[in-house]
């Protein structure tokens, strides 16, 4: 019975020190934010690399998604250019 008063003496001992700890612990990292045009690079990016996958079953992309997505982009970047 006495730990169990030792454990509950030390669990009660100051609720604002508690609260302070816990606060401390759950602050969340500083934001960094990116603008709309990072964002749409950063798809063209990985448009261009293949590493956006298809669905969800297919996730992280497999080699093959990955070879097939360049290969869909590719085709994609030449009729882009020759419609411009």
């Amino acid at each position: 019975m006495a730990n169990s008063d030792n454990l509950l003496a030390s669990s009660n001992s100051n609720p604002s020190d508690l609260s302070s700890s816990q606060n401390a612990s759950a602050a969340p990292p500083p934001q960094v934010w990116k603008t709309r045009a990072q964002v749409h690079q950063e798809l063209i990016e990985a448009r261009r690399a293949g590493t956006i996958p298809t669905t969800e079953a297919d996730y992280p992309p497999s080699q093959r998604t990955i070879e097939a997505n360049r290969a869909h982009h590719q085709v994609l970047e030449r009729y882009w250019a020759s419609n411009d």
